[in-house]
């Protein structure tokens, strides 16, 4: 893959893993070209290789869109993510320390901000939701297990999940972040695990997973 066509590819790539080209959206060689100020050849190379990795996908009249995960593989993600992202905020509440809370408590001052608006921009809280979990795995300190999550984050879960998410589902993910942080920051690793957990199954259930 030539520079430009990895350029290519990273951006729409961080695109649908940042909600801004959610699921069963059309992939328009087009649109995107002028988008990114590129030609057809390195784009058409991108959504390619997009495709060879089952983030998009053909759809008969529409052309290619943005990949949705069936509902099998999405209970798959959200099993594996309660166990992990349980392991990890244990982790976490274990290895606190100020300059981490600090980190977690600007991420959701920022959800707040974003929640605060007349019509909250979605994708912007994805990417901080991300964010923020992320966060959490770094503060383990386990790379493996980071990596892994990481893993998850960036397939399409997120994105399909929070397009069924209401505002006030929404407002609940934001208390849930706080609370999370607070068990975190207490150094109380089963509450911490409690509260990752807990926030796992409501986006489960909200997201109809």
């Amino acid at each position: 893959m030539s520079e430009i066509a990895e350029r290519a590819y990273q951006s729409i790539k961080e695109r649908i893993r940042g909600g801004d080209l959610p699921p069963g959206k059309r992939l328009v060689e087009r649109s995107l070209c002028a988008e990114l100020g590129m030609s057809r050849t390195p784009v058409r190379e991108a959504l390619r290789r997009l495709r060879a990795e089952g983030l998009a996908a053909p759809r008969p009249g529409r052309g290619l869109v943005v990949a949705r995960l069936s509902p099998q593989e999405l209970a798959e993600l959200f099993e594996l993510g309660l166990r992990l992202e349980g392991f990890v905020a244990r982790l976490a509440a274990r290895k606190k320390n100020k300059n981490n809370s600090q980190a977690l408590d600007f991420i959701i001052y920022e959800m707040g901000d974003v929640l605060g608006k007349q019509d909250p921009d979605r994708a912007a809280y994805i990417r901080l939701d991300r964010e923020f979990h992320l966060a959490i795995a770094a503060q383990a300190g386990n790379e493996r297990v980071a990596s892994m999550l990481g893993g998850i984050m960036d397939t399409r879960a997120l994105q399909q999940v929070f397009s069924r998410y209401s505002i006030a589902d929404l407002r609940v993910s934001l208390a849930q972040h706080e609370t999370i942080a607070r068990a975190i920051d207490s150094g109380d690793e089963d509450w911490a695990e409690a509260a990752m957990r807990s926030h796992i199954l409501t986006g489960r259930a909200a997201g109809g997973a």
